[in-house]
């Protein structure tokens, strides 16, 4: 009896503990957070060139031409139907319409552009202005700057320099040789800014009445700007601009004919984005040059020079000081950093690093000479003593770069252990 009883009371357990494992019988709740997401952050950096000195004498555009080609866009139409989104470049190519039986205007060195092709069915019907843009850059004299403009269009037009309409014509036939149009001469020191500059053509073509197929409005014109800076060879070799992507022709140096206490001073403007970073300027792929071996090089003598291949030496005469220009006033004055220096351009990349703010400008100053420089409370002083015969003839060619790496988690970067890829 008592054994039988033992045994219903172990098969009971049993099920109760299998009644027990399934089911759930605690209050709970679920909150789930949808769509996270890891995106990895941005650093761009744009460069400005806005200012250079050599031997004193400042850097200035003193000539500049814009003409009609695809480098305008199309910008702005009043009552057209532009098939493109706006704005867009430009057409070159001569549209199916165009004859040379009208469009005979002709200027040297400008072509003929359109704002669309084929032109749309409500343009043909109804009286329709498009604005084609071009922006340029000026970095000349502007007292006394000299604008000649030649203007042909299709129909009448006007034309705006930065928000300034400086010309125009409303007659109907501005497309032959003889209704090409001819500013000479005008004074431009009111309107021209010193940077970047926008030159407006707003060109209305008219609806004809009859079987006549209209174009979208057509323009030929030729800006020349003349700073007249004389015939200073500095001034019109040396290249200025503003905040942009660095492209072939960038050049921060473009000297040929440097003699000891030769010196000059960049001003650079670095600009990130989206992230807060260190600056550093390198000079990267140096190349030293012999060219030729002359007479004080033999007498020193100059060990490279009668054994095949040379190196130059310039370089080891060439010195630089790199600070920062926290006023902005783009030139050095007492009390601001010094980032590297007095010591050789070439090895710039040891200098210390610059923190930059996004969207904030950080100037940076070079000061380079050939020869020997001190700096102290006046300023910063170039030297030509000494003897650097061994460099006559010798070049120096290398890549100025600017380079930048992004601050957070990032406190022991220093400009020497860069490696660009």
């Amino acid at each position: 009896m008592n054994k039988k009883l033992l045994i219903s009371l172990s098969i009971i357990g049993v099920v109760a503990a299998i009644g027990i494992g399934a089911t759930i019988a605690y209050f709970n709740d679920v909150e789930t957070s949808t769509g996270n997401v890891f995106t990895a952050g941005t650093l761009d950096l744009k460069v400005d060139h806005i200012k250079q000195t050599y031997n004193d004498v400042d850097c200035k555009t003193c000539s500049v031409t814009i003409q009609s080609d695809t480098s305008n866009m199309v910008v702005a139409t009043v009552d057209g139907n532009d098939p493109v989104p706006m704005p867009h470049a430009a057409l070159l190519v001569t549209p199916t319409w165009v004859t040379q039986t009208y469009w005979t205007a002709n200027i040297p060195g400008a072509s003929w552009i359109w704002a669309t092709d084929p032109v749309t069915q409500h343009d043909v019907d109804n009286t329709v202005v498009y604005t084609f843009e071009k922006t340029f850059e000026w970095w000349g004299p502007i007292n006394g700057a000299i604008l000649n403009l030649s203007v042909g269009a299709d129909n009448s037009y006007e034309v705006w320099l930065n928000g300034t309409q400086i010309g125009g014509d409303i007659n109907q036939v501005n497309f032959t040789t003889a209704t090409q149009d001819t500013y000479s001469g005008v004074q431009i020191s009111t309107y021209i800014n010193q940077g970047q500059n926008i030159l407006d053509f707003k060109v209305k073509n008219w609806a004809q009445p009859g079987p006549i197929v209209n174009n979208p409005g057509g323009l030929l014109y030729r800006l020349t700007i003349d700073g007249q800076c004389d015939n200073d060879y500095f001034k019109t070799h040396c290249t200025l601009w503003g905040e942009k992507d660095l492209a072939p022709g960038d050049y921060f140096f473009d000297f040929v004919d440097l003699k000891p206490g030769d010196r000059g001073t960049n001003i650079i403007s670095m600009h990130v984005f989206d992230n807060d970073a260190y600056g550093c300027l390198l000079v990267t792929n140096p190349v030293d040059n012999e060219n030729v071996c002359v007479d004080p090089e033999n007498a020193i003598p100059d060990p490279t020079c009668g054994a095949g291949p040379a190196d130059g030496e310039l370089s080891q005469f060439l010195s630089a000081v790199v600070w920062s220009d926290t006023n902005l006033n783009k030139q050095y004055d007492a009390q601001e950093p010094i980032l590297y220096g007095p010591a050789a351009l070439k090895d710039i990349k040891t200098m210390t690093r610059l923190p930059l703010t996004a969207t904030a400008t950080t100037n940076i100053g070079l000061t380079w000479c050939l020869g020997t420089q001190t700096v102290d409370g006046t300023g910063i002083h170039c030297s030509g003593t000494g003897n650097q015969d061994i460099a006559q003839t010798d070049s120096f060619l290398a890549s100025l770069t600017a380079y930048v790496e992004q601050q957070r988690n990032n406190s022991g970067f220093n400009c020497a252990n860069v490696i660009l890829p």
